[in-house]
């Protein structure tokens, strides 16, 4: 007889993708279910699972008034998710954390159902140190972040069978067979001050390179053509990883695991502390540590500096990749799996 999970999670492809790797592995065993906003994982998750929406709000540092609304979307939050919770019965919880998944945790916990959840940055977001005291295990990518706490178990990222494929399909890319390609990619949401400083360069770029470009969701400025492949979105991100000489990008935990598993040398643009909790920059500060990535802090960015570092950086290319060859590179797909099979026996 099948099992329930609950998958929750979102506000960005980073939270939700991990989410996605796991439905694919568990749903011979599993009746699947996500609960969500009507943001990307409604998008992406609703293809896969049976879906349910409830309202969520994001704290956004600086603006007040927006923020005084947080307390009393939360708690419709919750009792949407309890009640959405109650009509499902699920055995399991698992959690990518992201302000969604806030009101399921605090639901999932009143109800005593397990909760298995996951953190992927350097730090714990606001979400999940609220979620650390609810959960039964919290999994992380980043072995700085075990602690006395028993609940804390680290397991590296999550990633699909397919990261492990290095085939290279270029089907619909214009590509120039003697030129290293790069691949631009800001998030998930794509990231505007990054395009409006890399697009006055590309004509000069493609002397030199090859460009694939991910300007996310509405930020198509500039249409493809010769060895510059513009996209709004791409689902074969594994593929476009095998085909890139090096990344340039924000530093999200989602796209700087995909690089460091790839083996990719990594250009990273964090947010600025302002925009963000400043975990864009512990993630990119990290990964410059092992000697995988070069930091450009965003108030520096214009179209000269970044096209005078991507030269720069190219000419050093070699030696981001050696920096490689001393590392583990570890998915924690099979690790989480166990924990989530562990704990949904063992709900009464």
């Amino acid at each position: 007889m099948k099992k329930t999970i609950v998958f929750t999670g979102g506000g960005t492809l980073g939270h939700v993708m991990p989410n996605l790797y796991l439905i694919e592995e568990l749903k011979t065993d599993y009746d699947i279910f996500y609960i969500g906003s009507n943001g990307i994982e409604m998008e992406t998750a609703s293809k896969v699972a049976d879906y349910y929406s409830i309202p969520a709000i994001k704290l956004e540092r600086g603006k007040i008034i927006k923020n005084l609304k947080i307390p009393f979307v939360l708690v419709d939050s919750i009792f949407k998710a309890k009640r959405a919770l109650k009509n499902i019965k699920p055995d399991v919880i698992f959690s990518k954390g992201g302000y969604v998944a806030l009101p399921v945790c605090v639901a999932a916990r009143m109800l005593q159902i397990p909760i298995i959840a996951h953190e992927s940055d350097y730090s714990f977001g606001l979400a999940n140190k609220i979620i650390l005291k609810l959960c039964n295990k919290m999994c992380v990518n980043f072995k700085n972040l075990q602690s006395t706490n028993k609940k804390i178990v680290y397991t590296g990222p999550i990633f699909s069978n397919e990261f492990s494929n290095q085939t290279k399909n270029k089907t619909g890319l214009t590509l120039h067979a003697n030129k290293p390609t790069i691949l631009v990619v800001g998030g998930s949401l794509g990231s505007q001050k990054i395009n409006e400083a890399f697009l006055p360069n590309v004509k000069e770029l493609i002397k030199l390179f090859n460009v694939i470009h991910i300007t996310g969701k509405g930020n198509l400025k500039l249409k493809s053509f010769e060895n510059y492949n513009a996209f709004e979105m791409r689902t074969d991100m594994s593929n476009l990883y095998n085909i890139a000489d090096f990344v340039l990008g924000r530093s999200g935990a989602g796209v700087t695991a995909e690089c460091f598993y790839k083996k990719l040398p990594m250009l990273l643009v964090p947010l600025e502390n302002k925009s963000s909790r400043g975990d864009q920059f512990l993630n990119a500060k990290y990964y410059k540590s092992l000697g995988v990535a070069s930091i450009i802090h965003e108030a520096n960015l214009s179209s000269t500096f970044l096209y005078d570092k991507i030269i720069e950086f190219s000419k050093n290319l070699a030696e981001f990749k050696n920096a490689y060859n001393n590392l583990e590179l570890i998915n924690g797909k099979e690790k989480v799996i166990k924990l989530i099979n562990q704990y949904a026996s063992s709900k009464k």
